[in-house]
């Protein structure tokens, strides 16, 4: 599922599954229940942003800092502790090209 920052919804960890985090409440007309976000969607992955250092040969030898490069990567959120999980959806905000979040969820039909 691709959605807009600010997604507008609410995650949990289970209570019955150790490790796992659910979506507890979607906001009504939310960037997330327009991509089909559920309540009761466990969610697997999400992409995350994370910003290093790029450092050309040159700078390095005049002792320079480098300039800021942003990755962005598809990262697992099984069995991760629930900061965790809140700092990689946050870090989407990092994106310079302010591209939608993806989101991996598993949607249990009663």
């Amino acid at each position: 599922i691709q959605a807009n920052l600010p997604l507008g919804l609410i995650l949990g960890q289970s209570e019955e599954m150790p490790g796992i985090t659910t979506v507890d409440e979607v906001g009504e007309g939310s960037n997330a229940e327009l991509a089909g976000v559920k309540v009761g969607d466990i969610l697997r992955a999400c992409t995350a942003c994370q910003v290093s250092m790029e450092m050309p040969t040159w700078q390095l030898m005049a002792g320079g800092i480098g300039r800021p490069k942003t990755s962005r990567m598809m990262w697992s959120v099984d069995g991760k502790v629930f900061e965790e999980v809140m700092e990689a959806l946050i870090s989407n905000s990092m994106d310079p090209q302010a591209r939608p979040v993806w989101l991996v969820v598993e949607r249990i039909e009663d």
